[in-house]
């Protein structure tokens, strides 16, 4: 499947500092349309400034952007080799010989852009490797179901022009994702919605919330594992079928039926959820519950499901995995083509089980994504800051959408958002690592 270059090792007794990637706008110039790559929404809206080299966030941005776009560093090259400072390329080359050496290397990822998932996926091919996310519980709760029944989704600019209800489960939506409202179910110009837009909220309603939506929001409070109950009470009443409860997970069943009634009512409604907090035993039987009461409400009206995801790189993973592999993660390249297996090439398991004599961790993102416990030898390219004070390697990584131009795909799968270079580092993006590793690996193990 995958062709790899050939090896061309390069000296290990002397570090060249990465080139610029490209030629970033005036540092004095405040930079406007800025892409953010810190959730899933992948605002593009953003002004960005730079202060001593680092960027900092001006206007449109919100708490977490404006975190992370300072955590910008450009100091020393910062790599290690158990424990011991090394230049690049010698952490690279020992990075090549633990994957060289393993009989079953786990490649895990926690944030890239698409070059790097590439990237990644070719050095898996080229050493047998297991390839997964470490989100990819969470998001293997919405595969399942789509994998089984399908679903009838939506995007966020279908949401933002046309939603006049949104029905969030078991989220608040605003935590994971804090501008949500105000891009996409706010006070935002809509091309076809006429009058105020409704919310509800099956646990609690968030904080911060537009007053235009604070004012027709309305929250039932429910425990989150209790939401295949509501929904399959929900399908039942749809369906016509007699209740002889009056409470159904703690949940007045009159309530419940006010709630169905305004979701028939609907022009275009929207059940959203973030599977990441549906972190319970059987959740995707809870979200199939959903996704078949949006089919049954489509009979006579118009709804639509949107599953939020995408934060750390997560559905840039899946997107890329799938288009080189066939399959959305949990692929073994093993026995020289892809093979999948949502249990058995679960990273955790393989863990637990001991099953992997090498771990490759990579997050250019977010330095709070650490690596998993492990016996084995693990090799971490991180963004300066994560946690790697046990790793046989550590190679710091520049971050896309600050230190060079990339591509993440949006929460909604349908858009890849290009990310701009804004300041200067020394530091190799995610591909030019691996790249560099998988020259150094060669062309046998």
């Amino acid at each position: 499947m995958f062709r790899a270059r050939g090896c061309t090792r390069e000296s290990e007794a002397r570090y060249v500092p990465t080139p610029a990637m490209s030629t970033p706008p005036a540092a004095s110039a405040p930079q406007s349309s800025v892409g953010c790559p810190f959730c899933g929404l992948l605002c593009d809206d953003l002004t960005v400034e730079l202060a001593a080299g680092a960027p900092i966030v001006a206007s449109r941005g919100c708490g977490k952007s404006r975190q992370l776009f300072a955590l910008a560093d450009d100091g020393p090259a910062g790599a290690r080799v158990d424990g011991r400072e090394a230049t690049t390329e010698i952490a690279l080359a020992r990075a090549a010989e633990i994957l060289r050496a393993a009989s079953q290397p786990l490649l895990l990822t926690a944030g890239i852009d698409v070059a790097g998932m590439r990237a990644l996926l070719e050095l898996a091919d080229r050493t047998g490797a297991v390839v997964d996310h470490a989100n990819a519980d969470a998001m293997f709760r919405n595969l399942l179901v789509l994998q089984d029944g399908g679903w009838i989704s939506t995007t966020l600019t279908e949401v933002r022009n046309r939603a006049d209800l949104l029905v969030s489960a078991g989220t608040d939506i605003v935590g994971r994702f804090p501008r949500f409202f105000e891009r996409c179910f706010g006070d935002a110009q809509a091309m076809f919605v006429d009058g105020e837009r409704e919310a509800w909220f099956l646990g609690a309603a968030p904080a911060g919330l537009p007053d235009s939506i604070a004012r027709r929001a309305t929250a039932i409070a429910v425990d989150r594992a209790r939401l295949g109950e509501i929904f399959a009470t929900l399908r039942a009443l749809e369906a016509g079928k007699a209740l002889g409860v009056a409470h159904v997970a703690g949940v007045p069943r009159e309530r419940l039926e006010v709630l169905l009634a305004r979701m028939r009512a609907a022009r275009y409604g929207v059940l959203a959820w973030a599977a990441a907090d549906l972190d319970f035993p059987h959740a995707e039987l809870a979200i199939q519950g959903m996704c078949e009461l949006v089919k049954a409400l489509n009979a006579k009206g118009r709804f639509a499901a949107l599953p939020l995801g995408g934060t750390d790189g997560d559905v840039t993973a899946m997107q890329v995995s799938t288009w080189q592999s066939g399959y959305p993660l949990r692929v073994s390249f093993a026995g020289g083509a892809p093979v999948f297996d949502p249990v058995r090439y679960r990273a955790r398991r393989m863990l637990e089980a001991g099953e992997a004599d090498a771990v490759l961790f990579v997050s250019a993102l977010d330095p709070a994504c650490a690596p998993p416990a492990s016996d084995a030898p693990t090799i971490v390219l991180g963004r300066p800051g994560t946690r790697s004070q046990q790793a046989a390697v550590f190679v710091p990584l520049a971050t896309p959408g600050i230190h060079h131009a990339g591509h993440l795909y949006r929460t909604d799968s349908v858009v890849a958002v290009r990310l701009r270079k804004l300041a200067d580092t020394r530091h190799l993006s995610a591909a030019r690592a691996l790249s560099a590793i998988l020259r150094a690996i060669g062309d046998g193990r």
